[in-house]
């Protein structure tokens, strides 16, 4: 979605009215949509800052642009890596959804887990420092920083194994044996939540901007689903693509030769989390991969339904319909790996 010359006319009078330095708008570059908010890069006497935007017309609940303001404001004097906010507009009058403006962070986004172009300790560094952003947000004390409100701080697992479960049947009311298996006993395993923080929710490399030629995350995006949760889950994230299926087309380490590419192990991701965060192991990791996989299987099949109903918008969402089903029973082996122990 491109904005109209009338949209980048509303928008100059807007933020000249504000007195904004980057009022005057040249140009704009869609830079991602798939199933996330609009975001362009906007050319400005200025110099280039970022439009992130709520999609026209999107559900009451859905794409809150003003939370992911919210949270890159209080987390600007931590240890995270995240652009500056700039400016919140609330109002549709402007350009037909609420947007902000925030900082412009020069560097690479590889939307490749195998992280191609890059040698096998460049791709090591990466994911040590990929980690280590992720170990540094779950550190954060979220009251501290004014987020006390951001989300609901307890019972995060079983909240969205609730809403997942319901998702599903919404998106496949025939139903799927495997994620029936997981919607009975995941709930009835839940590991206490001994930690809340704030949560990035979609963790994964696509997601952070990498310097321009040194192998380190300076800027983690895409804060749209961030929230308080529990942080074992969140960083579970972390290793999923050494648990996604083949033909995930979120990317996948199955069929990768990951040790000649350099990729950390498992354990070594979870190590350096650990690391980073002062904890002596990694908690409930089978359980948390699990409730991930089976939470991504019922994100997919929205996906796969909007395209069977001709409104999806990613240009790959043919392609998740067919993980839906495999990703569903990778998390049950894994659960039942967990349930029993192993």
């Amino acid at each position: 979605m491109e904005l109209s010359l009338e949209q980048m006319s509303t928008l100059t009078a807007y933020l000249r009215e504000r007195a904004s330095p980057f009022a005057d708008v040249r140009g704009a570059m869609l830079l991602k949509g798939g199933q996330s908010n609009p975001t362009y890069k906007l050319d400005t006497a200025a110099g280039p800052v970022v439009l992130r935007m709520r999609p026209i017309g999107a559900g009451k609940w859905a794409h809150d642009v003003g939370r992911e303001f919210k949270v890159l404001n209080a987390l600007q004097n931590t240890n995270v890596p995240v652009p500056k906010p700039y400016l919140y507009c609330d109002s549709e009058a402007v350009i037909g959804g609420a947007f902000y403006l925030m900082q412009f962070v020069e560097g690479r986004i590889i939307d490749d887990c195998t992280l191609p172009g890059l040698s096998a300790p460049e791709r090591r560094a990466v994911y040590k420092s990929f980690t280590e952003a992720f170990a540094a947000l779950h550190a954060v004390d979220y009251q501290a920083v004014g987020l006390a409100d951001f989300g609901k701080p307890a019972d995060f697992v079983a909240r969205q194994l609730k809403l997942h479960s319901a998702k599903f049947l919404e998106y496949e009311p025939a139903g799927n044996p495997d994620m029936a298996w997981l919607a009975e006993h995941l709930p009835r395993h839940i590991p206490p939540q001994t930690h809340t923080a704030i949560i990035h929710n979609d963790i994964r490399v696509g997601n952070v901007v990498l310097h321009p030629t040194e192998p380190k995350v300076i800027a983690i995006l895409d804060w749209e689903m961030s929230t308080l949760g529990d942080p074992w889950a969140d960083a579970a994230l972390i290793a999923l693509p050494y648990f996604f299926v083949p033909g995930n087309p979120q990317g996948t380490f199955a069929g990768v030769d990951t040790q000649n590419l350099g990729l950390p192990t498992v354990e070594e991701l979870l190590g350096w989390y650990c690391a980073a965060r002062g904890f002596s192991a990694f908690a409930h990791f089978r359980f948390m991969t699990a409730f991930n996989l089976f939470r991504y299987a019922s994100v997919y099949a929205g996906i796969a339904a909007r395209f069977r109903a001709g409104i999806a918008v990613s240009a790959d969402a043919a392609g998740y319909a067919d993980v839906v089903a495999p990703t569903a029973r990778q998390a049950r082996i894994l659960a039942e790996a967990a349930l029993n122990g192993a």
